[in-house]
């Protein structure tokens, strides 16, 4: 096997572990020039193997898979971030918007037994799982239903968001970048991020790896409008730093 096939094999190893990879890490990890490494995405790119994205890649787009295929990638990392965000960011007393990404949906099920407060929510799922939570008091925002997110949108949707004040935001991130801040693919994904968002005192963007340095058509806001970063604990620095150099917490779960 060459020396090609086989960094290319260990970078695709390094994907799969991180959700994404950063060029000056490879190229420091492989002893390789920039170059080197960019000529390896663009193949690996080619051979349908990763995305390639600014400053280096992630994991091909699962955007059209529907919310119960994405709730089994990288679940490992999922779960990790979701008991990070359960145990230690959302206040026992408080009220807090729920969003509806399958990261989200996690941070439900692990939701501690002492939680008292008030879970509002977009997503027919984590009402349904938090309904045998023993304390929490759960509010299911009504409107029409994007059957792939399974997610409440519409102007139904926004208008009972707007009753509501909340201590904090869960955030489902679709895509994050440090320049071009929340994306998501469609309006209405858009407009019901950014209702919630309007109506919270705190907002925390929740997210495997591979979801940060991407972008998508439609900004829900700038990154400082986003307090607090929980993601997956095989960050490359890069990508951290990145992060971090903006003002944002980045939390590592």
């Amino acid at each position: 096997m060459s020396s090609v096939n086989s960094r290319q094999r260990e970078i695709e190893k390094l994907l799969h572990s991180q959700g994404t990879v950063h060029i000056h890490d490879l190229s420091a990890l492989f002893h390789a020039s920039l170059d080197t490494i960019r000529r390896d995405l663009r193949q690996m790119e080619d051979a349908g193997s990763l995305r390639r994205i600014h400053g280096g890649a992630t994991l091909p787009s699962t955007a059209r898979e529907g919310f119960h295929d994405r709730a089994q990638d990288l679940k490992p990392e999922r779960s990790e971030i979701a008991r990070k965000v359960a145990y230690d960011l959302v206040p026992d007393h408080g009220v807090v918007f729920f969003d509806s990404g399958t990261t989200i949906y996690e941070v439900a099920r692990h939701l501690k037994p002492s939680f008292s407060g008030t879970v509002i929510t977009v997503n027919p799922l984590i009402a349904v799982e938090l309904a045998n939570h023993p304390n929490a008091n759960i509010i299911m925002i009504g409107g029409m239903v994007l059957k792939r997110d399974l997610a409440i949108c519409g102007p139904t949707a926004i208008d009972e968001i707007r009753n509501y004040n909340a201590d904090l935001v869960l955030l489902g991130t679709c895509a994050l970048h440090p320049e071009l801040g929340l994306t998501t693919s469609t309006t209405e994904e858009r407009a019901t991020k950014a209702a919630m968002l309007a109506q919270s005192a705190e907002a925390i963007a929740v997210t495997t790896a591979d979801k940060l340095e991407t972008s998508l058509p439609f900004r829900v806001c700038d990154l400082d409008a986003i307090s607090h970063l929980v993601t997956g604990r095989k960050l490359s620095s890069g990508y951290l730093n990145n992060y971090t150099e903006r003002g944002i917490n980045v939390i590592l779960a």
